[in-house]
């Protein structure tokens, strides 16, 4: 039993460790062409209010968990406000597990067909959320253990290239506000949502902590910086801006020697794919859960069989690279919801019953 809280922190960060770096700075070149630190700014301090809000809401309302928080506002209203939470995790799977296999094959598996790696990597989705929550959260502990160091290292090497002259200008005179309503920028809200969800659904058995949520958070900032400023710095813009993963271009720029690995980009992308792995069963069993609150009757792992099987239907469905991003499009209203609606949803419900239990106090 974990009542630190580390171990929701630890799995916090480690499932935005597996996004931060791939999907987010191709949409961030997109979505801006300078002064990229105001948008990671604006959309990091977005989320980390966000992410207050809906801790706060989960402690004041003291449920078990979200669904029955959400369950005292009416049966009804509970799954009209969940349902799109649910579609939008359905979505972030087929995304993700598109475009993940997408990059394994471009960098070192180009001879596998792409369904073969989509299967894989379902597969191991599956057996994790197959475990449980708790399991998960102690294999979140083991990555970090594990790979968090070497990718510091990796990062950390990143610098080689860099040309200092690309960070200029800081800020444009004419800089505005206008990027925020542009689809690229808010395509890449994707690493922002949907990664705190699973915090409402947690067992007892793993506590949750505010003020260590909220540092790990803070840890996650220079990784957002990093995951942009890296390509920017090497590239700069008008290049960096025409690769689908810059990052990893960026790693295979770096030439060490007296390393043992000669490429150390797949030493990197290695490291980091294992904590996507993780957030893809973090996900899945939050779709299962959620289903299983919706149907109680049938078995956990026939509803966890079937959801998985159409996901993995559904991706492959998906018939190219273009598809993939008008989909991630398609799907803004559902990720601002989940961004930024449903945390001061829930945070208002949990002022609701924390007012209620103040009166019912002052009434006794």
């Amino acid at each position: 039993m974990d009542k630190n809280g580390y171990q929701a922190t630890i799995l916090y960060v480690v499932c935005h460790m597996g996004l931060i770096f791939f999907l987010y700075p191709s949409d961030m070149f997109s979505g801006m062409d300078m002064g990229h630190w105001i948008g990671i700014s604006i959309s990091y301090a977005l989320h980390a209010a966000a992410l207050y809000m809906y801790m706060k809401g989960l402690k004041w309302a003291a449920q078990r968990n979200v669904v029955d928080m959400f369950r005292s506002t009416g049966k009804y209203l509970a799954w009209i406000l969940l349902l799109p939470a649910f579609f939008y995790f359905g979505i972030a799977i087929i995304v993700t597990l598109r475009a993940y296999s997408e990059m394994l094959t471009l960098v070192f598996l180009s001879t596998t067909p792409l369904w073969a790696v989509q299967l894989l990597l379902i597969a191991i989705g599956f057996l994790m959320a197959w475990q449980g929550m708790s399991s998960m959260a102690r294999t979140g502990v083991l990555l970090v253990v594990l790979f968090m160091f070497p990718i510091l290292f990796v990062l950390c090497l990143g610098f080689q290239n860099v040309d200092w002259y690309y960070l200029l200008p800081v800020i444009d005179p004419e800089q505005t506000l206008h990027f925020l309503a542009k689809p690229d920028f808010l395509v890449s809200l994707f690493v922002y949502a949907g990664g705190s969800f699973f915090l409402g659904l947690l067992p007892p058995s793993i506590h949750i902590s505010i003020k260590k949520m909220m540092l790990g958070c803070l840890l996650l900032l220079p990784m957002f910086f990093l995951s942009v400023y890296l390509p920017l710095l090497t590239f700069g813009q008008a290049t960096a801006e025409l690769y689908q993963f810059p990052m990893l271009m960026t790693i295979d720029t770096v030439n060490i020697t007296w390393l043992l690995f000669d490429r150390i980009t797949i030493f990197f992308l290695l490291s980091l794919m294992a904590f996507a792995l993780l957030y893809l069963g973090v996900t899945l069993w939050v779709l299962v859960t959620l289903t299983k609150e919706a149907i109680p009757k049938i078995p956990k792992i026939y509803l966890l069989i079937v959801l998985t099987a159409g996901l993995f239907a559904i991706s492959l469905a998906i018939p190219n690279w273009n598809s993939l991003k008008n989909l991630q499009v398609w799907i803004i209203p559902l990720r601002m919801y989940i961004f930024l609606v449903l945390p001061l949803i829930t945070f208002l419900i949990g002022w609701r019953h924390k007012h209620k239990a103040n009166r019912a106090t002052e009434v006794t």
